[in-house]
């Protein structure tokens, strides 16, 4: 997400200092650790570098071999991770980090201070073209470094070789919350060339608590437990991950003994849950998703705000939620999910209503003889079928027409990020909980793109509300705000709202104990027990 405009002829130099290289502790006893869990992604996590990811499967890997400075635990209590403690200045613009010692990367390279303030200054390096310079655009220092005016950022230093300050420009109250983001994990600063020339993605190597041993592109990823790890213990020996893109053969993967978890959709669900010998392994979590259909805002018909409003009216949430998702779905009235501060569970005025939003048609000058006809882009896959081919017939009911263009996933992702793609059907996965994940990155002008604002809408006065939200401290006033706001964008119907979803899971009888978490990036797999 790009925040700021800058020329390409200036590059922002990081910090480097290079990290002494030494011998790794000894390695704790190997019997401890038993067991493989045989899982899988559905997409190929074809990038590794915590600062250029946006993806969830990617994100899920990074997380289970990169540490940040604090994160989120299986409760969801953010905690100390490399960070041993901190402090916060009383006006809330200064945090104070004293970092965990004897931490070491799987290559053996001890970690300090320096390859913090290698890592964050690398976010706002235009040279890596990260799309999540927002996490760190509050930072002093951030906008001069990104137009290319400054070396280093001003604002995150090392005050001795287990101590970082970072400083902001002005008070923002979820920064702790985005410092635990995928984006913010402490690469090796002695490693400066290999990541430079992204070489060092291939097998990188973090803190965490597994580390890559093997990996095939389009195939697999193995992680072996790192024995040296500086937090608690994972009980696994190893996973292996393979990439599955069909739902159909992973379920039959699954069947046939040769996976350990798989992830439930509406088409497979009902048949799981009636058979004794799985329902008692499936788990059904609550998930801080919201599932939509984007629009791009600026080219017609999207343009429009009554054709965008029309077609939220057209679709009947809770019919499809009893027919698809047997109720484990919650309708859809903003963007901020259950759960989550700024969440109202109150209509927004875009309900199913059929008749205003055929007046709304006619008004924009659609009728049967003028349809109204669009693309909608969507990932070749099953699971997205589901649901956009029930939205194409229902629509067709009222004389809309959609084509749907199915698509490889990074395919998909690169034609939105463009503004290729006229519509879209999509979902956004909360990178941390609160109200401003979902507000921000979604729907403020300058996260256009891959940034998370896919639909390219822009709004003034909802970016200035969003940027005075996040400056309030009492944390019931600001939920307060991000409600206003949540309201203000619907008003406007950037997207078609669709809904929550929870996310189904089945587990293999091999599995003793595996934790489910809302956040995808918070699944680093350490209380993950299987049967040898």
């Amino acid at each position: 997400m790009k925040r700021f405009l800058f020329s390409t002829a200036f590059v922002c130099v990081m910090f480097l200092t290079a990290s002494l290289l030494f011998n790794s502790p000894a390695e704790t006893n190997p019997s401890s650790y038993k067991g493989v869990f045989s899982g899988y992604l559905s997409s190929e996590p074809s990038n590794l570098d915590p600062a250029r990811g946006v993806d969830v499967n990617e994100a899920s890997i990074q997380a289970k071999i990169f540490d940040g400075l604090v994160r989120y635990d299986e409760k969801m209590k953010l905690v100390g991770n490399l960070a041993d403690s901190w402090t916060v200045a009383a006006d809330g613009k200064e945090f104070v980090f004293r970092l965990k010692q004897n931490v070491f990367f799987h290559n053996g390279q001890v970690m300090t201070a320096s390859d913090v303030v290698y890592s964050l200054n690398r976010i706002l390096d235009p040279t890596v073209g990260s799309p999540r310079t927002w996490v760190l655009e509050k930072v002093e220092g951030a906008a001069e470094c990104l137009r290319g005016e400054a070396s280093t950022v001003s604002g995150i230093t090392a005050l001795d070789d287990y101590t970082v300050s970072i400083k902001l420009i002005a008070p923002f109250a979820p920064f702790m919350s985005l410092l635990s983001m995928p984006a913010c994990y402490i690469l090796p600063s002695g490693n400066a060339h290999e990541i430079a020339d992204r070489s060092f993605f291939e097998k990188p190597a973090g803190t965490g608590p597994f580390k890559i041993t093997d990996r095939v592109r389009d195939s697999f990823v193995k992680l072996t437990a790192n024995k040296n790890y500086h937090g608690q213990k994972p009980h696994l020996a190893s996973m292996d991950i393979r990439i599955i893109p069909e739902n159909m053969k992973a379920e039959m993967e699954f069947e046939s003994g040769n996976l350990d978890m798989l992830q439930l959709y509406p088409a497979n669900y009902e048949r799981f849950k009636a058979d004794p010998d799985f329902s008692s392994r499936i788990t059904d979590v609550p998930s801080l998703n919201v599932f939509y259909v984007g629009f791009n805002n600026q080219v017609a018909p999207f343009d429009d705000a009554r054709v965008r409003r029309a077609l939220n009216m057209l679709v009947d949430r809770e019919k499809i939620i009893k027919a698809v998702y047997q109720g484990r779905a919650i309708p859809a009235n903003g963007s901020i999910p259950p759960g989550i501060s700024g969440y109202n569970k109150d209509q927004n005025g875009l309900e199913y209503n059929p008749e205003e939003a055929k007046r709304l048609l006619k008004e924009a000058g659609y009728s049967i003889s003028k349809p109204l006809t669009f693309d909608l882009y969507q990932r070749s896959a099953q699971s997205a079928f589901e649901i956009t081919r029930l939205l194409q017939g229902e629509f067709k009911k009222h004389g809309v027409v959609i084509n749907l263009k199915p698509m490889e996933w990074s395919a998909l992702k690169d034609a939105v990020s463009k503004g290729e793609a006229p519509a879209f059907y999509m979902s956004w996965f909360g990178d941390y909980p609160d109200g401003e994940n979902f507000l921000f990155p979604l729907f403020h002008s300058s996260n256009w793109g891959a940034g998370g604002n896919r639909a390219r809408f822009k709004n003034d006065d909802i970016d200035h509300m969003i940027e005075e939200s996040v400056k309030i401290q009492d944390n019931a006033r600001r939920a307060e705000a991000y409600d206003r706001i949540n309201r203000k964008v619907a008003e406007h119907a950037p997207w078609i709202y669709l809904w929550h979803a929870s996310e189904s899971y089945l587990t293999s009888s091999k599995v003793n104990n595996m934790d489910f978490t809302p956040m995808f990036f918070c699944d680093n797999a350490l209380t993950l027990t299987v049967n040898d």
